[in-house]
């Protein structure tokens, strides 16, 4: 439906814009006759046309005005009118001879005409990214709605809960100041679900350390302390991040680890810069196994990936792999 609208929209101004070139050239004989006695002109003027249109349309409106740089963007309008207007005469000099005698006055219409034909490209490409833009984010809003539930449930898994508290009872008895350290990281993980997370970003800083605390929660599970590798190069912190993006990957890992054959059985790299964040998170995984087969590619990771489409479209590469001995998450958002 939606690229219906977008050719009919490309369809309306062309059809408008061989009318209106018709009817300016009907009130000149001399141009009427010219046009009539050179069959090939108007598809070179149809042309013409295309070309200011079309370089505005998908280069020159995203690549300035998309970026807010109009001063270069008027200056490059000026020059672009100038130079294709010249080019226009040009060749319509070298083809028809008949088209000299109003070569001039030819030129300086073409620059009027290309400027405006070119302004009317970045209008309709501004109109259709705006207009993305909204449907956009009226589809993350319902998308949030329908899966608020469901991520609230994912975010407070009681199987996760039941575990974490059942292993802070045992360290009451062996260390009570390990277990305090434990609640403690528990009460913070849990603020940071129900409340902190209700924003669209989040300092990117604070993801950092929910993922530490809830990979230092999980830890508690396994006896072997090289079960888990979490590696974090964090070279910048002053950027922001949509809040629990990396929640399905990585209880994922740790829902889905099968034995390992060598440690770590869990690999959590994060990599954080100013131009990207990349995460790696790998696991020992058996899909041979009942309980695990088909499931790394369930909801969570299609929701996940949705998500992913909404917020950051054509800025993110996620890439998902198994060869039956690990799973592997690779993503990366680039900043835009």
């Amino acid at each position: 439906m939606q690229k219906l609208f977008y050719f009919t929209v490309h369809f309306l101004f062309w059809t408008t814009f061989v009318a209106l070139s018709w009817m300016s050239v009907s009130s000149s004989t001399e141009e009427l006759g010219f046009l009539s006695a050179n069959s090939g002109a108007p598809m070179l003027l149809l042309s013409w046309g295309a070309v200011n249109f079309y370089s505005f349309y998908f280069y020159f409106q995203p690549l300035l005005l998309d970026k807010k740089k109009y001063i270069g963007y008027l200056l490059v309008s000026v020059a672009f009118c100038v130079i294709a207007s010249a080019l226009f005469v040009g060749m319509f000099w070298l083809m028809y001879p008949a088209f000299r005698a109003f070569a001039l006055e030819k030129f300086l219409q073409g620059m009027v005409g290309t400027f405006l034909i070119s302004q009317c490209g970045s209008l309709l490409r501004g109109f259709i990214s705006w207009n993305q833009n909204l449907q956009n984010r009226t589809a993350l809003e319902n998308q949030s709605l329908r899966n608020e539930l469901a991520m609230l449930k994912a975010q407070l898994s009681p199987h996760f809960l039941f575990n974490t508290l059942n292993n802070i009872d045992t360290l009451i008895y062996k260390s009570q100041e390990t277990a305090s350290s434990m609640l403690i990281k528990l009460g913070s993980l849990l603020r940071y679900m129900l409340y902190e997370s209700d924003s669209k970003e989040v300092p990117i800083r604070q993801e950092v350390e929910y993922i530490e605390q809830l990979v230092a929660l999980q830890q508690m599970r396994f006896e072997e302390p090289d079960y888990i590798e979490l590696k974090i190069d964090q070279r910048e912190s002053e950027g922001t991040i949509a809040p629990l993006l990396f929640l399905p990957f990585i209880e994922n890992a740790f829902k889905f680890v099968s034995q390992p054959a060598a440690m770590p059985a869990i690999r959590i790299h994060l990599e954080v810069t100013k131009d990207r964040v990349h995460l790696m998170c790998k696991n020992y995984y058996s899909n041979t196994s009942p309980s695990h087969k088909g499931k790394h590619q369930g909801i969570g990771l299609a929701n996940a990936r949705r998500r992913l489409e909404l917020l950051y479209p054509n800025a993110f590469d996620l890439q998902v792999s198994n060869n039956h001995q690990f799973f592997l998450v690779d993503l990366t958002i680039t900043n835009t």
